[in-house]
């Protein structure tokens, strides 16, 4: 069985990130919201939902988003689901 940390989950999410993300600037950290500061369309977030999922089966991040995203607090800062 392997343990996975907080600080692999979040390299393993922010190196996604960087990878959907690769024509732009923008420096990406835990506190980067998917949304404002990246500026995600609908077709890079289904991309980010998959490969999370993809990363950590059983993890669905719709419910999540919806109740995050209004006020930019789409992060990595902000728990994912458990």
């Amino acid at each position: 069985m392997s343990f996975l940390s907080e600080a692999n989950v979040a390299e393993h999410v922010l190196a996604l990130c960087r990878s959907l993300n690769e024509n732009s600037e923008t420096a990406i950290a835990l506190d980067t919201s998917l949304t404002h500061s990246l500026i995600f369309d609908s077709m890079k977030l289904v991309q980010f939902f998959a490969g999370v999922e993809a990363l950590y089966p059983g993890v669905a991040l719709e419910d999540w988003f919806i109740e995050h995203s209004p006020d930019g607090r789409d992060t990595f800062a902000v728990p994912f689901p458990t």
